[in-house]
């Protein structure tokens, strides 16, 4: 097996272990060797699919991480307009802010 595509074997590894940082080294690593023209025309194909594969979990990965957002977004939304009360029946504030700190 050539380097350029244990590297990329590698970063789908780490990619599939939430280890994104390790990744992102392998796939710059990865992108030096074709850039050097180290990279063998005989193994494109298997090169191809490693780089779809990763593609695809990145884009799930970036797709998840953007619902984790909306979802933390539409709950300090909803929070803000949850009235509390205490024992005695009084009315607690909303500790929580605006996601918009204006400081001028």
């Amino acid at each position: 097996m050539t380097k350029a595509l244990h590297l990329l074997q590698q970063a789908r590894e780490d990619l599939l272990a939430f280890q994104t940082d390790s990744a992102l080294v392998k796939m710059q690593e990865f992108e030096v060797l074709v850039h050097s023209g180290a990279m063998p025309r005989d193994r494109v194909a298997e090169t191809a699919e490693l780089l779809r594969d990763i593609l695809s979990l990145a884009s799930a990965a970036c797709d998840g991480a953007a619902a984790a957002q909306r979802q933390l977004a539409e709950i300090a939304a909803l929070s803000r307009h949850l009235n509390t009360y205490d024992r005695q029946g009084r009315r607690i504030g909303n500790p929580i802010s605006s996601p918009h700190d204006r400081r001028f």
